[in-house]
């Protein structure tokens, strides 16, 4: 598979989880780039005032994201992390050291709909936030590279 076509497919997929994250645009959140966010998880100093999850497997994580604890994920794709674990320091070097084709790694604050921080993100995919203010659950929707087609199988080059 070429390489545009593998871009093709993330900038369909990242489109789609705009569009589907759109659908309850008053829980939108979003994602604000941020060198600090970056360099606390490559150093592994990050806030031990977060819960942290990783998304995917512990070996083929995609992103890795801290939340204020008032805040969780309902999602079986993602996996909570302690950020003083191996697993923690394992997956956060997975993701900064094998981005999603096309991509580099990246830092970021998640936002939630009135521009407040809830979190931080880790990750070379873009994603859609959803914030429900109520249950304080909140929905990340990305591409889903590991779902594979074409020859790549959703192997990261």
């Amino acid at each position: 598979m070429t390489k545009n076509s593998t871009r093709v497919r993330l900038a369909v997929a990242a489109a789609l989880a705009i569009l589907i994250s759109a659908c309850s645009i008053a829980n939108l959140g979003w994602l604000r780039n941020s060198p600090d966010v970056g360099r606390d998880f490559e150093t592994l100093h990050v806030s031990s005032g977060y819960r942290y999850w990783y998304l995917y497997l512990e070996n083929t994580p995609y992103a890795v994201l801290g939340l204020n604890p008032e805040y969780r994920i309902d999602d079986i794709l993602w996996t909570e992390v302690e950020s003083s674990s191996e697993t923690f320091r394992k997956v956060v070097g997975l993701v900064e050291s094998f981005p999603v084709p096309g991509s580099r790694t990246y830092g970021a604050c998640i936002l939630d709909a009135k521009g407040e921080q809830i979190g931080v993100w880790y990750s070379s995919m873009i994603a859609g936030i959803s914030v429900d203010p109520n249950t304080k659950v909140v929905s990340i929707t990305t591409a889903t590279p590991w779902m594979g087609g074409g020859d790549d199988n959703g192997a990261r080059d």
